[in-house]
Order: C-alpha cells, then sequence, then structure tokens
C-alpha cells in the first residue's frame, strides 16, 4: 500500500538513479522521476515528468497535476565546469524554483532532503578539518551548499515539512553512461597507459598517494537517504555518508594495476586534462582490439574529474558518530567495491581485461 509519494530530481543522474532503484521496488513508495529528457534506460516502476528546474513556470505547470507529493529529493546540480567555483545563485535557483512548483499543488509535503558533499567542508580547495562533523564551522567561501541549506531550514521554519542533508564523499558506481565516474576514468587511464606499454603511474602528488581517504558506495547513499528521509528524529539535520572504513591510494593502486594485468608503476604527477588529450583514436583502437562496446572516449573518463580528485594531498576523513547515534549503521569495504565495480566494467565490456 503506497505510504509515500517521492519526487525525485535529478533522477537520470548517478545518485537520482541509485535512489530510484532503492525506493520504486518498495509497494510503500510511489516514485516520480525528474528529468529534462527522456531517460534512455528507464527504471521499472519510476514515472518520469519531462521538466525544466530552470523554467519556474514550467515547474509549477508540470507538479499541478502531482498533488500528493510526500517526499522530494534533491539530487541535481547547476552545469558546472572541473576545477571550477560552482555558482551559488544557479544551484539555489534550480531548488526554488522546484520547491516553489512542489509546494503550489502538493498539500501533503512532508520533507525535503538535500544532496550535498564533501564540499561543504571544503575538500575541494585544500586540508580541512578531520574528522569533519556534521555542526562543524563553515569554511569561509562561497559555496551552494551553504545557501541551499540555509534556503531549505529558513522554508522549513514557515512549513509542516522538515529537511535532510546527506554529505557523501568521492562517489563509486558503476553508470556506463557517466563519464564523470571515478572507476570508469581511472580504468580508461590504465587502459591507455598498457596499450602505450607504460606502466600504471599515480598522476597525483605523492601527499595524494599517501593521505587517508574515504569513499561512497552509491548503492549505500541510497540506503542512506532512504533511512534519514522516513525517521522521523532526522528531520532538520544533516548526515556524513561514507562507507566509514578509509584507505589510501597506495594500497589499492597496485590491485587496479593487477586488474589489467600490468606493472604498478610510481608516483608521477601529471595533468590527464593534457596528458590524455587526442587520445580518441588510441581509444577506438583498444575497443576494436577488445571487443569493447564502441564507446566514445568522453563517456567512459572524464580527465578533468580525475585530476581534481587525485590531487587532494590532504586527508579526507568524515566523522559517522552522529549517523550511528541516531540508528544508521550500514558500511561498505571501499576497496572491494572499487574492485567489484571495475571488474563489471570490464565484463560488461566496457574496460578491456
Amino acid at each position: 500500500m503506497t505510504k509515500y509519494i517521492a519526487l525525485i530530481a535529478g533522477a537520470t543522474g548517478a545518485i537520482g538513479s541509485a535512489l530510484a532503484r532503492q525506493l520504486s521496488p518498495n509497494k510503500e513508495w510511489k516514485v516520480y522521476g525528474v528529468s529534462r529528457h527522456t531517460p534512455q534506460d528507464p527504471i521499472a516502476g519510476v514515472i518520469y515528468l519531462t521538466m525544466d528546474m530552470n523554467d519556474r513556470g514550467n515547474c509549477e505547470s508540470v507538479l499541478a497535476d502531482h498533488p500528493g507529493i510526500t517526499h522530494v529529493f534533491y539530487c541535481g546540480r547547476a552545469t558546472h565546469g572541473e576545477q571550477m567555483l560552482e555558482s551559488a545563485e544557479d544551484n539555489l535557483r534550480l531548488l526554488d524554483n522546484l520547491i516553489h512548483g512542489v509546494e503550489s499543488s502538493a498539500h501533503h509535503l512532508q520533507h525535503v532532503h538535500l544532496v550535498q558533499g564533501g564540499k561543504y567542508y571544503g575538500v575541494h580547495i585544500g586540508p580541512f578539518p578531520s574528522p569533519a562533523r556534521e555542526e562543524d564551522s563553515r569554511a569561509p567561501i562561497p559555496n551552494f551548499n551553504y545557501a541551499q541549506q540555509d534556503y531549505l531550514a529558513q522554508r522549513a521554519d514557515q512549513s509542516a515539512w522538515s529537511w535532510s542533508a546527506s554529505r557523501p564523499n568521492t562517489l563509486i558506481h558503476y553508470s556506463p553512461s557517466i563519464a564523470r565516474n571515478l572507476v570508469s576514468s581511472l580504468g580508461t587511464y590504465a587502459a591507455i597507459c598498457r596499450e602505450l606499454g607504460a606502466a600504471l603511474d599515480f598522476p597525483g602528488p605523492v601527499g595524494a598517494f599517501n593521505s587517508l581517504t574515504q569513499l561512497t558506495s552509491i548503492d549505500l547513499l541510497a540506503r542512506g537517504i532512504d533511512w534519514m528521509s522516513t525517521e522521523k528524529a532526522c528531520g532538520d539535520n544533516a548526515f556524513n555518508m561514507t562507507n566509514t572504513d578509509l584507505f589510501r591510494w597506495k594500497s589499492l593502486w597496485p590491485k587496479i594495476a593487477h586488474a589489467f594485468g600490468m606493472p604498478c608503476g610510481e608516483v608521477r604527477p601529471m595533468t590527464l586534462t593534457t596528458t590524455m588529450a587526442d587520445r580518441d583514436e588510441l581509444w577506438s583502437s583498444i575497443c576494436a582490439n577488445h571487443q569493447l562496446q564502441d564507446l566514445p572516449l568522453s563517456r567512459v573518463a572524464n580527465w578533468g574529474y580525475l585530476d581534481a580528485t587525485l590531487e587532494r594531498y590532504w586527508d579526507e576523513i568524515f566523522s559517522h558518530t552522529k549517523t550511528r547515534k541516531f540508528g544508521f549503521h550500514d558500511w561498505d569495504d571501499s576497496e572491494e567495491r572499487f574492485l567489484a565495480i571495475l571488474r563489471r566494467y570490464q565484463q560488461e565490456k566496457i574496460l578491456p581485461f
């Protein structure tokens, strides 16, 4: 019997898709997915709504036919380049248009969930106090996460609904249509290095090779969002959401090399955006020689994202004390999950063995 009606904004993205897969099999949930375009691979049980969140009138018009929404999950981001400051104004406008559209028609709204991330703590700009706790002081930088959270807190104070926010760190997931992906980008880098007869050198600084960091398996994140959006005690709170374990790239790196049957190299700092430029023809050759799916390089790897992720020479550790105190005890093994996802890319003939 339907108990909740979800509206997932960003339903065709990695997080939105994972959340849709989490909720849609549950008979308590009816799930609407918002996207600008019709999805190529729709998820069973999800009703997709075509909507442009940049257009306030369009949001109001589309959502006028869906007055029963109880939960909004905001998993979207405004378009942005890698290693660039994301616009607080653009991101806040999208969220405001969506909430306005929902509140114009929905009379049973209970909860709004906001997906944030490590950028809340400034993981992208330099060392930060760790383990980072949800109530830590904010970094003195422009940050769209702050603007969106403040907006939700203010709106919730004037409404009958509550809010929550999840803060994952670097995500790992199998998403063959999304190039902004740690596993597929690293796997593509390894395949190209092997084809060139090179060892698998670590392209970031030595500090990043040795620092402690955390990953977030996307399915674990989806389970955490499900939990905090229906557990009343979680209302008006933010929660860190990672696999809870710690790892160093220097431990995982030889295992990645082994997965491709190639020697593990040394730390050799380089900018992949430059080093891997003009490799499209070589990638096409790799696909042909290994009978891979004929996907362009731009579909399987995002060098700017990989540069930004592997350049961090500082520890990235999030506290999970609050999450556990509130009752969520799920976890995952980051190295095992990374390698399992990598094998799936190989098995699906997106990456070579």
